[in-house]
């Protein structure tokens, strides 16, 4: 369940990042990789 969740959960802020929910500091691949990691606290 807990890894359900995780997965869930990244798809979720990729869906809000497509739809433009979300403004990306870098509008590329590095910008969503950072957004993303900031949601979830991963180290980069």
């Amino acid at each position: 369940m807990k890894t359900a969740a995780i997965t869930i959960g990244g798809f979720e802020v990729m869906r809000m990042i497509c739809r433009g929910h979300c403004v990306l500091s870098h509008p590329d691949v590095t910008g969503e990789i950072r957004l993303v990691n900031q949601f979830f606290g991963l180290a980069a």
